[in-house]
């Protein structure tokens, strides 16, 4: 077990986690290439550090749904729409990911022929973190999108009804030398994942991330879950709050209006179960479209370095760029250990006992 200041965690191999949410989700009726996909992107949200959107979903949200009858593990995931340039899925109510990485490589693979494609997604559940997706798009000399709306967390700027969910956006740009420039980013101030962590930790949360009940900011986890997140930016305008709110709208309008999907008024709050929900979108357009590949990348390395290389303020050790404290995270836990909360890890342990399979995930 590895402590810090606030929560203990255990610590578990790549290998151990990723076969344990294999295994839970085979013994709930999802096809073992599905139950891979969503494996994938679990433990790689915990590697990199988003432990919002790792292994803990896989209790509650992912098995206890289907188990529940309110998520298809067997789907029909089909095509209802498609162009040259472009693709539409019905997710069938099932699983996100599985659904999310099929529409990312027609996207690519229509961008190969002709440039640029896009993508959605309809009918869908949770897809674990945009950036998995945008990133596919990297090895591929492609600029890389993705997006997903969400069940209803956040209240529009001035509000305070929950009208919005966290809905992210990813962007993965490749570079040189340099690591990739990857901007995954919730719309809110922080993912609704967050406030539960905190809850887990017995932290309190940060000035301006959420408001209660009441419409006035809060600190305590246990009243922002009852309350709402706040758009990125914060309270009001002067932090900048209206921008988070324009983007998360954004996010909205691309992943349902677009998809044909629920959005806005239909989409279910956080403490209603409404089947098939949410909706993503994704994106990706040849960088040699524009200029030469190599060319790209080396002015890439330029950009990224200025940033990077750049005085500090007080007290600060480096600058980094997008992307780059996640790749250092995920390397550092591919040695030592990814780590598991301690109350996450038991319910993963409960978990193993009602679905009969073993547990055995230490590093």
């Amino acid at each position: 077990m590895h402590n810090t200041t606030t929560s203990k965690y255990f610590l578990a191999t790549e290998e151990k986690l990723k076969r344990f949410v294999v295994e839970a989700l085979e013994k709930s009726g999802v096809a073992r290439g599905y139950a891979e996909v969503v494996a994938d992107v679990l433990v790689e949200a915990d590697l990199r550090g988003i432990e919002s959107h790792g292994v803990a979903r896989l209790i509650s949200y992912y098995v206890g749904r289907i188990r529940s009858g309110h998520l298809n593990p067997s789907p029909n995931y089909r095509i209802v729409r498609e162009t040259k340039t472009s693709i539409v899925y019905d997710a069938d109510n099932g699983l996100g990911h599985p659904v999310s990485k099929m529409t990312m490589e027609a996207v690519i693979a229509k961008a190969e022929e002709y440039g640029s494609a896009f993508g959605a997604v309809r009918n869908s559940n949770h897809y674990g973190i945009a950036g998995y997706y945008a990133m596919m798009a990297l090895p591929h000399d492609m600029i890389g999108m993705s997006s997903t709306n969400s069940v209803k967390y956040a209240a529009a700027t001035f509000g305070r009804e929950v009208t919005l969910g966290t809905n992210p956006f990813a962007f993965a740009v490749p570079a040189g030398n340099e690591p990739a420039f990857v901007l995954d980013f919730a719309t809110t101030t922080v993912p609704k994942g967050k406030l539960e962590v905190y809850k887990r930790k017995h932290k309190e949360l940060e000035p301006g991330w959420a408001i209660d009940s009441h419409g006035d900011m809060t600190e305590d986890p246990d009243e922002a879950l009852q309350g709402a997140l706040l758009p990125l930016g914060g309270f009001g305008t002067e932090g900048g709050g209206h921008k988070g709110y324009g983007l998360g709208l954004l996010a909205d309008i691309f992943c349902g209006v677009l998809s044909g999907g629920l959005f806005g008024p239909t989409l279910p709050f956080a403490d209603e179960t409404k089947e098939g929900a949410i909706s993503h979108w994704f994106g990706a357009f040849r960088i040699d479209g524009f200029r030469d590949v190599a060319a790209f990348k080396e002015d890439m390395d330029v950009e990224l370095r200025y940033y990077k290389e750049s005085a500090v303020t007080r007290g600060a050790q480096r600058i980094m760029t997008a992307g780059e404290p996640e790749i250092l995270k995920a390397a550092y836990n591919r040695q030592y250990g990814v780590p598991v909360h301690e109350k996450v890890w038991e319910g993963l342990n409960i978990l193993a006992d009602q679905l009969n399979i073993p547990f055995d995930l230490a590093k």
